[in-house]
């Protein structure tokens, strides 16, 4: 039996519910990139140490917001002592801690205990209040949606736990990738904001997802390629999925005396849960709609940055609710010197960081800032009003600070229908692109009993429906965007896609417990239906069976994906040691996990030397790579041309400092290679004319080595399967 004080301590059953079922995707997670990577070389260590990361972060924030509730009580809202708060505060110190590992080593053993007991003391009191059916049934769904992740993230060209092989073997990988290695090395390394493909010139780019994913790297002993990898899918995407739950959960306490005891989230909300993170409707359908489904785990900065604008959004609503709690209006509410902090300086720093980790929330935030500010008539007093002008200022020059240049690229009528969506679907659009926010609308109208316009009206005028009026207002607005202007990349989907996750969380805060009913009961006066069957019953049950078969669908799909993937490349693997293979079927991963064939496919491929020998100067500690740089002469053929995908020459630049952790100089592309205006090559000069002697002498090399505060150049060619490598010490003017 388990203490009711330990109970206590393990936090409230709803968040054990969610602490163990992240944990447990976590874990599956990690076992599915040591399965992927059977017969290379694949050291359980990282992963081992990434996961327990992942468990640190995930359980920590619950047992220390327990602790505070027994010290200081849970009378009223506090929003300092919230489980949103706390977690918030937890992602940014071990981001801190992370920084700190060159200055004073790495304790990160310590948090991996800590994470682990607290963990365990979670898991264990979850185990005994669940019972053995249902746990087992919460476990196995939670290792399938965790192998559907695992698929998601790792079933693209852009992540993949053989990314690095894939790279030697045959230069086919994406360079999305190798651009955020080389910013995270390059804050990692030099601590500025740059991809250092010539020198160490600021990137104006929402780079905090690189920053923090380069602390945890420090944290976990790996390079930040490594991280992309391994760690952020392990770590990330249950933060993820997490904060949805999370943020559900919060809402519905709020709501606690309308309701029935929160002792167990339901099997509803579960189904409605896994409705909207996998999709209700076959992907091609939801593709030719512009509902990516795969891209917000392909998006390191969105994956972070839309949990932390959740449980953003819940600690302002926690803080509200506080001020609101004796006058039942925020507008009429008495401000402390804590509440005056909060207001004035703790929203603004939230929009900043929001702005740092992704710009599209940033955007939105500060425009349901601005809207909440005039509904509620907050601007009629002064600390509120001033509030809005600092956050105008502030988001204004953060703006200005990650926004690339070349991203402004004025007005483009109808750009994102008109590159992603075939038009005979374009009518449609609105209604599936937005369709988790009418579905929450319909949902909290029926609730609320309104049936026409006027009633509407009415609760719009009472007030009564302010979430609603949110998230339409926040969708229509983050549609704007890719109706108006040219986003590079179809990036214009992370304004609108937002309204997923936020109309989805709170739809989940309203049928989160077992008892809620998900629509009102059927009126005993309505009509019969089809043949004495309630016809609202036989459409629900229609669309339930087309809904799950799309979800099974759309589930399966990945996972097989990414093994195919995963054969493919072992199959190119032992063609090049002599072993033709060539079939393609999954089934044929048992057969081709032979590690001295695989090692020796890796030994013949054409970038093996170059890779590790650029991968191998990561070892140098980080404060002896500061000052160096890293120089490849453009008659080197063989690097200037690694990546073999179509139309790459622009990023070559990228594969020294992402795989090296050190800046180049002289590192910008030959001349007559057309340069992408995106990825922050904009910030470097282009060549003008080609490379002459004169400009790869040891003394010009050092005056720019100098120039970003380096005292030796590394200078590499790689002719054929051989590397050639120079040292140049530029110290006090010698050569």
């Amino acid at each position: 039996m388990v203490d009711a004080g330990v109970r206590r301590f393990a936090g409230s059953p709803d968040t054990r519910t969610l602490v163990v079922l992240a944990g447990i995707v976590s874990a599956t997670i990690a076992a599915v990139y040591w399965v992927l990577r059977i017969g290379f070389d694949n050291p359980t260590g990282p992963i081992l140490e990434t996961l327990e990361l992942a468990l640190f972060l995930l359980a920590f924030p619950v047992v220390l917001r327990t602790a505070l509730i027994r010290a200081i009580g849970d009378r009223e809202p506090r929003w300092w002592a919230s489980h949103p708060f706390l977690w918030l505060v937890t992602i940014g110190s071990t981001g801190l801690i992370g920084r700190a590992v060159p200055i004073i080593g790495n304790s990160a053993v310590i948090l991996e205990l800590v994470g682990l007991v607290f963990f365990t003391l979670i898991l264990v009191t979850w185990l005994y209040e669940q019972g053995l059916w249902r746990s087992l049934s919460y476990i196995a769904g939670s290792i399938a949606f965790g192998v559907w992740t695992a698929g998601v993230v790792w079933g693209r060209i852009y992540k993949n736990p053989l990314y690095f092989e894939t790279f030697i073997a045959t230069g086919k990988v994406h360079h999305d990738t190798l651009n955020l290695a080389a910013t995270g090395n390059m804050l990692r390394t030099y601590h500025v904001a740059t991809t250092g493909i010539d020198g160490l010139n600021y990137v104006p780019y929402h780079w905090g997802s690189a920053w923090l994913f380069a602390q945890w790297a420090n944290l976990i002993g790996i390079d930040v390629l490594k991280f992309y990898q391994l760690s952020f899918p392990v770590i990330v995407i249950p933060f993820f999925f997490g904060c949805i739950v999370a943020l559900a959960i919060f809402l519905r306490n709020r709501r606690r005396d309308e309701g029935s005891d929160p002792t167990r989230l339901s099997g509803t909300f579960w189904a409605v849960f896994i409705a909207i993170a996998v999709g209700i409707a076959p992907i091609a359908g939801l593709d030719a709609m512009g509902v990516w489904t795969s891209n917000i785990m392909i998006s390191e900065s969105y994956t972070i940055a839309v949990p932390a604008a959740l449980l953003f959004a819940a600690v302002v609503v926690n803080w509200a609710d506080g001020l609101s709690v004796k006058t039942n209006s925020l507008a009429e509410s008495k401000l402390g010197w804590i509440d005056m902090l909060f207001l004035i300086a703790l929203i603004p720093a939230g929009i900043v960081l929001l702005g740092y980790l992704k710009i599209s929330l940033m955007a939105l935030a500060f425009a349901a800032i601005v809207y909440l500010g005039w509904r509620l008539r907050l601007y009629r007093r002064i600390p509120f009003l001033a509030a809005i002008l600092i956050t105008t200022v502030v988001f204004y020059l953060t703006y200005k600070q990650v926004s690339l240049p070349a991203h402004r690229e004025g007005f483009v009528p109808l750009d994102y229908l008109s590159d992603f969506v075939p038009p005979p679907w374009w009518p449609f659009f609105l209604f599936v692109h937005l369709a988790w926010t009418w579905i929450y609308t319909i949902y909290r109208l029926r609730r609320e009993n309104i049936h026409d316009l006027g009633e509407l009206g009415t609760a719009v005028k009472e007030r009564r429906i302010i979430d609603v009026e949110l998230i339409v207002t926040l969708a229509l607005i983050g549609v704007v965007p890719g109706l108006i202007i040219h986003i590079d990349g179809g990036s214009a989907f992370y304004f609108s896609d937002v309204q997923r996750w936020l109309a989805g969380a709170m739809l989940l805060s309203w049928i989160a417990f077992a008892g809620t009913r998900l629509w009102p009961a059927r009126s005993p006066d309505a009509h019969p239906g089809i043949g004495g069957w309630p016809t609202r019953r036989l459409l629900t049950a229609l669309l339930f069976i087309a809904a799950v078969g799309s979800i099974i669908s759309n589930a399966v799909r990945w996972p097989l994906i990414m093994l195919r993937q995963n054969v493919a490349i072992r199959e190119q693997l032992y063609q090049i040691a002599g072993y033709p293979v060539s079939t393609g079927r999954i089934r044929n991963f048992v057969n081709l996990r032979d590690p001295a064939i695989l090692a020796t496919g890796l030994r013949k491929s054409p970038n093996y030397a170059m890779a590790t020998a650029l991968a191998l100067l990561q070892a140098t500690p980080s404060p002896v790579r500061r000052r160096e740089a890293l120089f490849v002469p453009q008659s080197d053929n063989h690097y200037w041309t690694s990546l073999a995908r179509p139309a790459e020459c622009s990023f070559q630049s990228f594969v020294g400092p992402a795989l090296a952790g050190i800046a180049m100089v002289d590192g910008m592309p030959a001349v007559g290679c057309k340069l992408s205006k995106y990825y922050g090559i904009g910030s470097f000069s282009p060549r003008v004319a080609s490379q002459q002697p004169a400009e790869t002498s040891d003394a010009a090399l050092c005056v720019r080595a100098k120039a970003i505060g380096a005292t030796r150049v590394i200078s590499m060619r790689f002719p054929g399967d051989s590397v050639v490598r120079r040292d140049i010490s530029c110290k006090s003017g010698a050569t």
